[in-house]
């Protein structure tokens, strides 16, 4: 699902939720415990909102609230104010499934200045 709502500067904004489902096959060792464990912040582990701005800027929050679809735009916009900026476009695959596109490929650190459009569908 994907929502709309603007800022109080008037900037719109889109948010969807993000399942790390599609990284599972990506465990890594942790090397402090020897656990094998997702590559995320535990806060992350479990989902998250992506947030993107009409401007291209990019924001998530974890966990992933139960009924994040229902939140009013003042819920939202509190959960954006309170997220930290992401580390690289999201997108959707030919799949259906979200992943975090590396920053060569047009993370915080492209200076191209295009904007990465949020993911489309159900």
């Amino acid at each position: 699902m994907l929502r709309s709502f603007r800022d109080s500067e008037g900037v719109s904004w889109q948010v969807w939720a993000v399942l790390p489902v599609s990284i599972e096959h990506h465990r890594i060792r942790d090397p402090a415990t020897g656990a094998d464990r997702l590559p995320l912040p535990p806060e992350l582990a479990s989902g998250w909102m992506a947030f993107q701005s009409a401007r291209g800027e990019r924001r998530r929050i974890g966990p992933l609230p139960d009924g994040w679809e229902d939140l009013d735009d003042a819920a939202l916009l509190a959960a954006l104010q309170r997220a930290a900026v992401a580390p690289g476009p999201i997108e959707t695959g030919p799949s259906g499934v979200e992943r975090v596109v590396p920053r060569s490929a047009g993370g915080p650190d492209d200076l191209s200045g295009r904007p990465h459009a949020p993911p489309h569908g159900p």
